[in-house]
C-alpha cells in the first residue's frame, strides 16, 4: 500500500506542478494509512529493543524506506541499553537493534 501511495503522491505532485507551475508538497493518505504505518513501526521497534535488551543478541528489522528508517532510528534513540546501525544500499535498507555492549 505504502508504494502505491507514494506513486500516486508523484502523480498528483507533477500534475499540479505542471498545470500550476510551483506548488506546495502534496501529501496523499487513504484512511490513515501513514499514520498507522508510523504508529506500527515505532511499537516494532521498541518490542524489538525490548528482545534485544533481554537476550543481548542483535535482531534486524524488515527492509524499510529512508523515511521509515529515520523514524525507527529516532525510536530508538530514546531507549538505553539498545543502539542501531543500517546495512544495505539503495532504496531499502535494514536497521539493526543491537545492545550496546555488542562489539
Amino acid at each position: 500500500m505504502g508504494e502505491t501511495l507514494r506513486a500516486l503522491q508523484l502523480v498528483v505532485q507533477s500534475i499540479l506542478q505542471h498545470r500550476y507551475g510551483k506548488t506546495p508538497n502534496v501529501i496523499v493518505d487513504v484512511g490513515g494509512y501513514k499514520q498507522r504505518r508510523e504508529n506500527f513501526l515505532r511499537k516494532k521497534s521498541m518490542a524489538i529493543a525490548k528482545i534485544v535488551k533481554e537476550t543481548g543478541r542483535e535482531m534486524m528489522l524488515d527492509p524499510l524506506t529512508d523515511k521509515e528508517r529515520k523514524l525507527a532510528e529516532q525510536t530508538l534513540a530514546g531507549i538505553e541499553g539498545v543502539r542501531s546501525y543500517t546495512i544495505g544500499t539503495g532504496y531499502r535498507k535494514n536497521v539493526i537493534i543491537a545492545p550496546v555492549d555488542a562489539p
